[in-house]
């Protein structure tokens, strides 16, 4: 996702209505208004998450991830695909006690902007179960939600954001299960022309009924390396004691 930091134009887009926590994604992007030309952008990253997870269906366990994906804006529309190269390793399983390793789930997300300044988008979301269910990275079974995030300038270095989601998730046999929902509030500020931070508080169900609800803080830094690169680092801390750390990469295609 193209980050111009022309903060007038700045829009804020949080992946979360069918991510677990430890693929969750911040972005901003700049476009015009409605505009019609198309902006691509390929992401990269890394991430490391300690504690619960509903990748893993655990209460305590570690996750190494590789996230790859892409995202594309045209007018009103936005679209984007999101897999991710998984370790895992299950403090609480003393049964299998072994790391486990390949591609997670794939994510596919449409949003449509009601409106602009401020904007609000409606996104549904999709999860095609590629991952293994036999090594534990996937339920094996799709899940689809909906998001609704607002985003607005205050002034041209501040900005607020908000996100409310909703998961249907594919049951499995004899797991206990739920369709969770999530919400987020936070805001941002630019401390140089290429630099801004900010951060959210973040509320998330499981997907597993015996797993615990979650209320943690999101804070994050982002960085204009070049007119197409822009790197993001993200830290994560909830009352589960969970937490996690990232680093993204943004690379736009097209000047």
């Amino acid at each position: 996702m193209a980050i111009k930091m022309i903060p007038t134009n700045l829009k804020m887009k949080k992946i979360n209505a069918t991510l677990p926590a430890a693929l969750l994604l911040t972005y901003f992007y700049s476009v015009p208004a409605w505009a019609a030309d198309t902006e691509a952008q390929l992401l990269l990253g890394g991430f490391y998450a300690s504690g619960q997870s509903d990748i893993t269906a655990s209460s305590d366990s570690e996750v190494i991830g590789i996230p790859i994906g892409l995202n594309v804006q045209k007018g009103r529309w936005s679209g984007s695909v999101l897999t991710s190269y998984l370790n895992t390793y299950r403090k609480d399983d003393t049964l299998t006690n072994q790391s486990e390793s390949g591609v997670g789930d794939t994510f596919i997300t449409l949003g449509y902007d009601l409106t602009q300044m401020p904007w609000i988008t409606v996104s549904l979301n999709h999860k095609i179960p590629t991952g293994s269910v036999t090594k534990g990275l996937s339920t094996g079974e799709s899940d689809t939600g909906v998001q609704l995030d607002y985003f607005n300038t205050l002034s041209a270095s501040n900005s607020v954001f908000a996100s409310v989601g909703y998961k249907s998730v594919g049951r499995v046999s004899g797991v206990a299960m739920q369709d969770p929902i999530n919400a987020s509030v936070g805001a941002s500020q630019f401390i140089t022309k290429s630099v801004y931070i900010g951060g959210s508080i973040d509320y998330n169900e499981s997907i597993y009924k015996e797993l615990k609800d979650t209320t943690g803080v999101s804070l994050f830094s982002g960085i204009s390396l070049s007119k197409r690169h822009q790197l993001l680092l993200t830290t994560y801390y909830d009352n589960t004691d969970s937490y996690q750390i990232s680093a993204n990469l943004s690379i736009s295609l097209f000047d």
